[in-house]
């Protein structure tokens, strides 16, 4: 089947790997309405999928997603559409933002808007050096969405958060590395090996322990030191129990005899 002719949301599940692609190469992939509804049952399918152990985010025809598409804010200028897809919205990025399952998105061309927020509540996002990386929505009146007025700052810092947001600077991929909001900038030549390194990296790590330390490293955000603590001991005796360290320590025991 050729890339056009599948839908504007399309996944497939190859070797583990539930890899979500968004399908509207013609106008950079900027999002519909329907394709929030897409994105939804995507994210929900790759949860529950049991054969995939990692889930993977891309954009077709050599760009991310440059955010909404127009008539999406034309829609929206009726409220009941608005608060509609709104929560269609707020369902998907929440579901997705507290996958257990490791979480990448790979990134190359533009990441603009709302496409870049999607992006960002991926666990590690690997972008081309080149990649064109923007905040823009104070430029046309808006404010941030897509949870972008949660992420930024914890990513990168209210200072960087605001000259992302309020100023609307265009980033390379190359400097959203450096100011730490994206894992990793690479050469375009070799994004798809560095994605297929960083796969095998997270399935080295035992699943349970990624999901637990996933959500709280989340979590520990909104958390004093005390509660920090009191949650660590919460969760790591069942760890200990958990017959994935058994085995590893068992193993590393047998290494060393």
């Amino acid at each position: 089947m050729e890339q056009a002719q599948k839908p504007p949301v399309w996944t497939e599940c190859v070797d583990g790997v539930w890899t979500i692609t968004l399908n509207r190469p013609q106008v950079l992939n900027a999002m519909t309405i329907e394709m929030f509804y897409l994105l939804r049952d995507a994210i929900e399918q790759g949860a529950r999928e049991e054969q995939a152990d990692v889930v993977l985010l891309k954009g077709a025809g050599g760009n991310f997603c440059s955010g909404a598409d127009l008539s999406v804010l034309g829609a929206m200028s009726e409220k009941a559409q608005a608060d509609e897809a709104l929560t269609v919205i707020n369902e998907f990025l929440t579901r997705l933002h507290h996958m257990p399952k490791p979480v990448i998105a790979m990134v190359e061309g533009a990441a603009v808007g709302a496409g870049l927020n999607l992006a960002l509540h991926a666990d590690f996002v690997i972008a081309t050096h080149h990649a064109v990386i923007q905040e823009p929505f104070v430029h046309i009146g808006l404010t941030t969405d897509f949870g972008g007025t949660y992420l930024l700052p914890r990513l990168v810092g209210i200072a960087q958060a605001k000259r992302l947001a309020l100023l609307g600077e265009k980033l390379s991929g190359t400097e959203a590395e450096r100011i730490g909001l994206i894992y990793k900038a690479v050469d375009a030549e070799v994004l798809t090996e560095e994605v297929e390194k960083l796969i095998a990296s997270v399935r080295r790590v035992p699943k349970q322990a990624f999901a637990v330390t996933k959500d709280g490293l989340t979590h520990a955000q909104g958390m004093d030191l005390e509660r920090s603590l009191a949650w660590e001991k919460a969760q790591q005796p069942a760890l200990i129990a958990h017959p994935d360290f058994l085995a590893l320590i068992q193993a590393k025991r047998k290494k060393n005899q």
